[in-house]
């Protein structure tokens, strides 16, 4: 009997569930066609204001909203002190905290510090430090490192510093405490590109080293993330590795890799008796970088390890089948 009591009243709490939520639904639907009404009819006033910020308290994704809140914020702009303002950031961070990789409230917090009765050097510089907090809680969200590089750019411009060396040291410190940390990854192939090209690094070939020992590090520390061998991929197909380089310097740099690449492997096969699908990629890349250096290859493997990918990795048997016909 105990067992049929709870049955039934489950039954009830859907039923009053399902009458909530559809009681919720009209609301929302309320609310959302007063204010497409009025950004249709342009009223551009604090209730308006009031009232897109409900619809977006309900959907933080309602991006045609926020354009409508920005509108009403700029017509209504003489009116508003910096305590606006302030609420504003406070609003977008409380969206945040519940939504952290919804691009359109990052999107927003940008433009209100762009926007801010306050939009000093100082605001930016204490933005810096908040978002540095939510990566703390949140080291791979990729929205976070992207607002984080337009806080950056702004700080850059206005200081005519730049702060890519710190950025790079940040990398750094997210990866060594989290190597699957893709965006800190992606974040240092973005950092390291601007500072060749624009002459940051003092001695190129030194980097290049310490890099190359870093990537290899990362390799024998957790040979499954992919974020590594894409990472790698990037490095040795990067021009400035090849051009800094000399024949010889590279050439021993890929022979270096494959012989620890081809460990790793061993090592994996020992361990669970299948070869690391990653390992086999990265040998097949190395040795097209070899053959595209002109170097002879007198028993190339290629085949043979696109062979044993589709055996070890059947979900992209195709993929792999096209890459042995293009090895014929």
């Amino acid at each position: 009997m105990h067992g049929v009591k709870r049955r039934q009243w489950s039954r009830e709490l859907l039923k009053q569930k399902r009458i909530e939520d559809e009681k919720k639904i009209k609301q929302y639907r309320s609310l959302v066609d007063t204010v497409l009404n009025l950004k249709e009819t342009q009223i551009y006033t604090k209730d308006s204001l009031k009232l897109s910020k409900e619809v977006l308290q309900w959907n933080p994704e309602f991006n045609t909203v926020w354009n409508f809140r920005r509108d009403i914020i700029e017509n209504v702009k003489g009116q508003l002190d910096v305590t606006f303002w302030e609420d504003e950031l406070n609003f977008t961070m409380a969206e945040l905290k519940k939504f952290p990789k919804v691009y359109w409230i990052w999107n927003h917090r940008v433009w209100v510090l762009k926007n801010h009765i306050d939009s000093s050097l100082k605001i930016w510089q204490r933005e810096l430090i908040i978002v540095n907090k939510l990566l703390d809680m949140d080291a791979r969200n990729f929205h976070g490192w992207h607002y984080r590089r337009r806080i950056i750019k702004v700080i850059e411009d206005r200081t005519g510093k730049s702060n890519d060396h710190e950025e790079l040291e940040l990398t750094t410190q997210k990866i060594n405490k989290n190597i699957s940390n893709f965006s800190a990854w992606h974040q240092r192939v973005q950092l390291i590109t601007r500072m060749n090209d624009t002459d940051e690094f003092e001695n190129r070939k030194e980097f290049i080293t310490n890099e190359i020992d870093y990537i290899t590090n990362a390799m024998f520390t957790d040979a499954e993330d992919q974020s590594v061998w894409f990472y790698m991929e990037w490095f040795l197909e990067y021009e400035m590795v090849s051009k800094v380089l000399n024949h010889n310097e590279y050439t021993t740099i890929l022979n270096k890799f494959q012989s620890n690449i081809l460990i790793i492997n061993e090592d994996d096969k020992e361990f669970s008796g299948k070869e690391n699908p990653w390992c086999l990629k990265m040998l097949i890349i190395i040795e097209k970088l070899q053959t595209n250096l002109g170097i002879e290859i007198k028993d190339g493997k290629s085949k043979e390890w696109i062979a044993k990918l589709i055996e070890a990795d059947p979900l992209r048997k195709n993929r792999y089948l096209y890459l042995l016909h293009e090895e014929k």
